[in-house]
């Protein structure tokens, strides 16, 4: 190849500038509410690209960013936060409390909506319902108190199995039993 004096310069110049637009920086923060407690599975994600991370379980985050670039930090509760990359900065951040949440039901397949905007009820039994109940088994406790759910205790009394069923023997593979969640932890 025949290159000239021109073309040469050219070429140092197209591969100066593709270096400093690509010169992207690691960054790490924490993630704390306002109580100062970190908070685990927060998004970061980087406006401009749409790349993402969530934090850790002691709230840390490590994301790959340019100077300049727009980084928000979001949690379910909290209100989202927006910090811009620059040299020396503080990706430290305490997101505050959102005072909109409102009440959300997760409906089959995993689709959130909220209650209102549901075209069939939803039953809730708080705790305080069925503590009324005088039941040695807390299953038991929910008889009569859901509409759909048949629930028939054993003779044995405690130690004696419940059998749920919900809307009636309808399930194609024959389990018609209930998923049970307790403080977010499924119980099998």
């Amino acid at each position: 190849m025949n290159f000239n004096k021109n073309n040469n310069l050219l070429l140092v110049l197209l591969l100066l500038v593709s270096g400093f637009a690509f010169a992207q920086q690691t960054i790490s923060g924490l993630v704390t509410d306002e109580a100062g407690v970190p908070l685990p599975g927060a998004t970061v994600l980087v406006d401009q690209t749409n790349d993402g991370t969530t934090t850790d379980f002691d709230g840390n985050y490590s994301i790959s960013a340019s100077d300049g670039q727009s980084i928000s930090i979001s949690f379910v509760g909290y209100q989202t936060l927006s910090i811009v990359v620059g040299d020396g900065a503080d990706y430290n951040v305490s997101l505050q409390p959102d005072s909109l949440l409102d009440e959300v039901v997760v409906t089959a397949l995993g689709i959130e909506r909220n209650t209102k905007a549901l075209g069939y009820s939803v039953t809730q039994v708080g705790g305080e319902e069925i503590n009324e109940i005088k039941s040695t088994n807390a299953i038991n406790a929910l008889q009569g108190k859901i509409a759909g759910v048949q629930i028939t205790g054993n003779s044995t009394g405690a130690k004696g199995s419940t059998r749920v069923v919900i809307r009636g023997n309808s399930s194609l593979n024959g389990n018609n039993q209930p998923l049970y969640v307790v403080d977010g932890i499924p119980i099998d």
